[in-house]
């Protein structure tokens, strides 16, 4: 069977079907080989944390307007371009 192969410009990640194994190794030659139970649980962390900063609650309109106002009042030159 293939092996599924994505290189990366530092990393690269390959998935071996006939031994079930999930191999990562980045540019300096380091790796790390995952069995298919360990890259799963791997998988399911990525997706998680992917979710998590998702669902984040993304600040008001208020709050950026008010941040806005706070850095006009220290600096009103910043907003000059020249």
């Amino acid at each position: 069977m293939p092996k599924i192969l994505k290189q990366l410009k530092n990393a690269s990640f390959e998935y071996d079907e006939d031994s079930k194994q999930f191999t990562i190794e980045d540019a300096d030659g380091n790796c790390v080989v995952l069995n298919k139970i360990y890259a799963f649980a791997l998988m399911r962390f990525v997706i998680r944390m992917a979710q998590r900063n998702w669902l984040r609650s993304n600040k008001t309109l208020e709050e950026i307007i008010e941040e806005d106002d706070e850095l006009e009042e220290h600096d009103p030159a910043q907003l000059e371009l020249f």
